[in-house]
């Protein structure tokens, strides 16, 4: 089987060693780099050619948020997982217009950071339940493009009712497994509904689902 290849970027050192021993001993990940700024993060993605990207917010030269949107843009292939020790609004809401799969918080334990970028590798998106609140608050009322859903009320209406179901699931933050849990159907299943939904919403990601979702599903 094929690792998941983890470039870590943080420019506090022992967080990238504690971030590197704990990823390590997992067997289908592989750390194949750690960066100290978002540059070079933006570099590294060239040589290494990461399937995840575990990336602090704030970081010297070059923020991750700044990075995120470039390495987003130039390896669409590259999925950026945010990990944070912040939670501010605006902080949450730049992070997933720049295009990141997700946003954790560095309290999370070991076990729900793996499983995390396990998600995200699988083309799911994660939040962390303490910000998911606020990127939804946030995201509804702002005119952005990117989080701006509008007129949709057609589309919902041509869902079925697991479809709706699922998506309703996904705008209180669940994960894949967790939906699959709550629903009694597999995991698989549940990543086909996904996929459903997000032709029929004619949305670009899981986050532009889950804010749907918070919008008309409440």
């Amino acid at each position: 089987m094929r690792k998941i290849r983890i470039l870590i970027a943080d420019d506090q050192p022992v967080v990238c060693e504690g971030l590197k021993v704990i990823l390590q001993l997992e067997e289908d990940f592989e750390v194949v780099g750690i960066c100290s700024n978002g540059q070079e993060a933006m570099e590294s993605c060239r040589g290494f050619q990461p399937d995840i990207v575990l990336m602090d917010a704030r970081m010297p030269v070059m923020d991750g948020i700044a990075a995120a949107r470039e390495i987003t843009r130039l390896f669409p292939d590259c999925k950026v997982l945010m990990l944070t020790t912040f939670n501010e609004r605006q902080l949450v809401v730049n992070s997933i217009q720049s295009g990141v799969s997700g946003f954790l918080l560095k309290d999370m334990q070991p076990d729900d950071v793996c499983r995390a970028i396990r998600e995200v590798h699988a083309g799911g998106a994660v939040l962390h339940p303490d910000v998911t609140r606020i990127v939804m608050e946030q995201a509804v009322c702002n005119s952005a493009e990117p989080l701006a859903i509008e007129g949709y009320g057609d589309k919902l209406d041509q869902l079925s009712s697991r479809e709706k179901e699922v998506m309703r699931l996904i705008g209180r933050g669940l994960s894949n497994a967790e939906i699959a849990a709550e629903l009694y159907i597999t995991e698989g299943t549940v990543k086909n509904h996904v996929s459903s939904l997000l032709a029929k919403c004619q949305l670009r990601d899981r986050t532009q689902l889950a804010l749907l979702a918070q919008k008309n599903m409440t």
